[in-house]
């Protein structure tokens, strides 16, 4: 029968995943996830950005989470800088492998505002992909009364197991960077899902994924000859879902000059009513490790122990000696 315990699960279930897109802590190397609008906001010309995390490994339902992009500034011209980018995430939770694929483009527009400050549109084209795999499942109808049979039919009725759509995104972003100090501020807002796409598996219960909301700020503070603070912050909403994180930390300059510039930075955040986040991160020259851990303090903690998960983050930029010109180039760029 269509109404029995699996069907209305996988309702429950789906209801509560089409509510929310996947998040990571460490949000602030996944720009792209939060504004497209923050596509080419960097130091350097082209970025490659990596995350893995790992979620609630202690309960049956663990979340796998992946997300990979790159973005470079395509076209200088003046006061004015076109950036591309493309990202790449899956994630993945529980036996029926409930799985959210998407892969998309990004391009953003900034104008500079004199040579200190810069603020860009963006905008992006993905397309998103719900899928389940019912072969890790067991029904009541493969139970005979003594043994579980996999090989008998489960009656469960599943219109399908897959749904493919594309998804429109836009976004605003405002970046502070003067020349004379390592201070910077960004501030953003993205608006995901704009079209309202339909993923659902049961063709009589249509679902609209919800607009997700994204606000983002980021920024850091020079403090000495070689030390910053840092802060960030990140809002996000998508129908009654809501989700809040703030942190700040310290970062020490170990080393500079060519070839062997090194800083190490450390950071404490809070996911609200769900998890304290400590991370450490290390750049060495073109290259930065990010590496955190959820502390669980939700109501899900009776479960998980506190254990909440894992994160894990590469990031990678390019940072050329720019060709003598014959004109003088914005410095924000």
């Amino acid at each position: 029968m269509r109404t029995r315990f699996f069907t209305l699960c996988c309702l429950l279930l789906a209801g509560r995943a089409f509510a929310q897109d996947l998040h990571f802590s460490q949000f602030y190397h996944n720009p792209m996830h939060g504004n497209p609008a923050a596509t080419g906001v960097f130091r350097g010309d082209l970025r490659a950005a990596a995350l893995y995390r790992s979620q609630w490994a202690g309960v049956p339902v663990s979340y796998q989470s992946f997300a990979g992009g790159v973005d470079w500034k395509a076209i200088r011209r003046g006061n004015n800088m076109v950036s591309l980018g493309f990202l790449l995430q899956h994630d993945e939770a529980g036996d029926a492998g409930l799985r959210w694929n998407q892969a998309g483009f990004s391009g953003s527009v900034a104008h500079a505002l004199g040579t200190s400050q810069a603020i860009s549109v963006g905008f992006g084209l993905a397309f998103v992909q719900r899928s389940v795999d019912l072969s890790g499942l067991k029904f009541k109808n493969q139970w005979t009364g003594d043994v579980f049979d996999p090989s008998l039919p489960s009656n469960e009725a599943l219109g399908r197991r897959s749904g493919l759509r594309p998804s429109l995104s836009a976004g605003l972003n405002w970046h502070y960077e003067p020349t004379s100090v390592r201070s910077r501020f960004s501030a953003g807002v993205g608006v995901f899902h704009l079209n309202r796409p339909a993923i659902h598996f049961l063709e009589d219960r249509p679902f609209l994924l919800p607009m997700r909301i994204c606000l983002n700020l980021q920024g850091a503070l020079q403090l000495g000859e070689r030390l910053d603070a840092v802060a960030f912050g990140s809002a996000q909403q998508m129908r009654t879902a809501r989700e809040i994180e703030f942190g700040a930390g310290l970062r020490r300059i170990l080393s500079e000059g060519p070839g062997s510039e090194t800083a190490v930075q450390f950071s404490l955040a809070t996911r609200l009513a769900d998890a304290v986040i400590p991370a450490v991160q290390l750049e060495r020259n073109n290259w930065t490790l990010g590496l955190s851990y959820d502390v669980n303090i939700s109501g899900f903690d009776t479960a998980t122990n506190g254990r909440g998960g894992i994160e894990v983050a590469l990031v990678y930029r390019t940072l050329p000696v720019p060709p003598v010109k014959a004109f003088k180039a914005c410095p924000i760029f």
